[in-house]
């Protein structure tokens, strides 16, 4: 569908059925909103703290190392093998946002990685498995927020494109819907399982995480519209919680958690 035709069957929904009564109305208003605003975020700028990735190729793939510092001063490093053919069958799959995002949930490679993440030693410090849940969370933040943000227009030519958990992992790097799938697939996983969701902002994307499965530093931390997530930042260090100064239309974890028509709305209007 073309995207003028997409502002004209957002727009038309959100006004002349303001109260969506099914979940199919909402689902489809959902995912008209997606293909909206699917250009890359404006106001979204990397974290100051950059990391370090490194990519080797060997006989079956690539040999990833990984180095980052979390916003506590900690210093990681993650040695990470990635098959060229499971990297290669990733990319040949085509994903729009919602298939995108359970796929991350389901990633093998993002599983593997949180294992590997278990063995990973801080710089000086003791083991995963010895440090407090809320320095392993972190940890895994500090990771992502370590790959560099860049748009698909600049590393890939298209105007949108959905990278899996394995491309941005190999990559080194994503946009906001990239980085934020990586979040959510390796927050996931058993060694954390979190219940996860995809927040949809206008021009921008972002990860959020149950509030009852934070770790307890984190309990003040202010939810999200509805009150049942909280937001994190995939894209640049921000506080547990909060996130740009924008409407918040969409928020995903176990089907739609939240949908904010008006906002949407509005949203469709200015870019008309």
């Amino acid at each position: 569908m073309k995207r003028r035709e997409l502002l004209s069957t957002t727009l038309h929904r959100a006004v002349l059925g303001a109260a969506v009564s099914s979940v199919v109305e909402l689902f489809d208003l959902w995912s008209a909103s997606m293909s909206l605003f699917a250009s890359e975020p404006t106001q979204s700028t990397p974290t100051d703290n950059r990391g370090v990735v490194a990519r080797e190729l060997t006989p079956d793939g690539y040999a990833m190392t990984y180095e980052w510092t979390d916003r506590s001063g900690r210093e990681w490093r993650l040695e990470f093998p990635i098959d060229r053919s499971v990297h290669r069958e990733a990319a040949d799959e085509t994903h729009g946002y919602l298939s995108g995002f359970e796929a991350a949930k389901a990633s093998a490679h993002a599983e593997r990685l949180t294992e590997a993440l278990a063995d990973a030693r801080t710089g000086g410090e003791s083991a995963w498995r010895s440090l407090p849940e809320s320095v392993r969370f972190e940890a895994v933040i500090g990771l992502v927020h370590s790959l560099e943000y860049v748009t698909d227009a600049e590393s890939t030519g298209a105007p949108d494109y959905v990278r899996s958990v394995e491309e941005t992992l190999v990559d080194g790097c994503g946009d906001c819907e990239d980085l934020t799938f990586l979040l959510v697939g390796l927050l996931s996983q058993p060694i954390f399982n979190y219940r996860t969701a995809m927040v949809i902002l206008p021009g921008h994307m972002l990860a959020a995480v149950h509030r009852d499965d934070l770790p307890a530093a984190y309990a003040d931390a202010p939810t999200l519209p509805g009150g049942t997530y909280v937001a994190i930042e995939a894209v640049r260090s921000r506080q547990i919680g909060r996130f740009q100064d924008k409407p918040v239309l969409v928020v995903y974890g176990n089907g739609l958690e939240y949908i904010d028509q008006s906002a949407i709305a509005d949203a469709a209007g200015e870019l008309i």
